[in-house]
């Protein structure tokens, strides 16, 4: 027995070494992981995150610290800037930075800095001098988008009732300027069975467009203001509003955009029926404000005010104020609750007669659906 347990003692050392040898010469044929070199297609720009999954697809545009990426896979997707590690793109790139500068050029963005490579010269900046990114070639629709939203109501029995709302928004913005054109129109026609006559409660179409320079990363220039409504019921034929003005992003972070602009306009009103001249014309004092709230990914809230000082014959004020609640469906569309407020703080009479004088508020509250663009 001590014979046997000597020579199991003396075989241990030799049995370790040979299975030390045996692990080693096992292990050396298996080279540690490394993550493979991406090869870039020119044919897409590149989008890395910081959890390192890489995209391949188009840069639409970057605003408020959001990223807007077309993915080849995931198609339209939004990333907060601070979750994007890498960028490169395929296409001149128009970037602008925080003291009003603007450059153009193949772009990449990496280890928290930004390169332009134009006319074969390397130009960098630190990212957090970075305030915008646009596509550079003017013929990429990615520039623009928008919306076309539509509300109806139908009633039918001893009283009809149709009821119709239009409205659309179209938008093209570049790290330099933005232009914005808003359209919407009601009508609203009731019909009594025992009488047979048609009555139209409402019948309105509003045009808004500006365009605006951006002179800062705070501060905007209002080159061109217009503004074309028409209203039967307030007495309205055609109101044109011409101007411009200066604006300023009171706040302006990937959740929050809200501007206040004030300026001069001038503003010819035709009336349909009136006691005196069927026109007047007037210098206009314009104050608006807009205010823009990504409450969640879904829900987004808007409220859209102005006021133009007129003199009496126009009306001496004129109010229009929109807002209202979005909540975004799947595929791009929308679903809206608005409520709308114009109001003229003195309307002009329509004859002699009594009761001639239009009612200074319109409201109209509007459920709508909308696909975005």
């Amino acid at each position: 027995m001590n014979k046997f347990l000597l020579l199991t003692l003396s075989l241990l050392p030799l049995v370790f070494l040979t299975s030390s040898a045996a692990v080693v010469n096992s292990t050396q044929g298996i080279k540690p992981w490394k993550k493979p070199t991406p090869v870039f297609d020119q044919k897409f720009d590149w989008l890395r995150l910081t959890s390192d999954e890489w995209l391949k697809g188009d840069i639409i545009s970057m605003y408020d610290d959001e990223l807007e990426f077309d993915s080849e896979e995931f198609d339209l997707k939004t990333f907060d800037w601070q979750d994007v590690a890498e960028l490169r793109s395929r296409f001149d790139q128009s970037i602008r930075l925080t003291d009003g500068s603007v450059i153009e050029g193949f772009l990449i963005v990496k280890n928290q800095k930004v390169t332009i490579l134009s006319n074969g010269q390397a130009h960098e900046f630190p990212l957090s001098e970075l305030l915008t990114i646009t596509s550079s070639s003017e013929s990429r629709g990615n520039l623009w988008d928008g919306n076309v939203k539509l509300g109806a109501n139908y009633l039918k029995g001893n009283v009809g009732q149709t009821d119709y709302t239009l409205s659309s928004v179209i938008q093209r913005r570049t790290p330099e300027s933005r232009f914005r054109s808003d359209f919407i129109y009601s009508y609203s026609r009731l019909t009594n069975k025992g009488e047979g006559d048609d009555v139209v409660n409402t019948n309105s179409r509003r045009l808004t467009s500006y365009f605006d320079w951006f002179y800062t990363a705070k501060v905007f220039f209002r080159l061109l203001d217009f503004e074309h409504f028409s209203d039967e019921l307030q007495n309205i034929k055609s109101r044109n509003t011409i101007g411009l003005a200066v604006g300023y992003h009171l706040i302006n972070n990937k959740r929050v955009q809200w501007d206040i602009t004030l300026g001069p306009s001038y503003q010819q009103t035709i009336y349909l029926e009136t006691q005196a001249q069927d026109h007047e014309q007037s210098g206009v004092a314009s104050l608006s404000t807009f205010l823009e709230y990504e409450v969640s990914s879904v829900i987004d809230l808007v409220f859209d005010y102005q006021i133009q000082f007129v003199n009496e014959a126009s009306g001496k004020r004129i109010h229009n104020l929109k807002t209202g609640i979005s909540f975004d469906l799947k595929n791009d569309v929308d679903v809206d609750v608005s409520f709308y407020i114009d109001r003229i703080a003195s309307p002009l009479p329509t004859d002699t007669t009594i009761n001639s004088i239009p009612e200074e508020n319109d409201y109209r509250l509007v459920f709508s659906f909308g696909y975005s663009f």
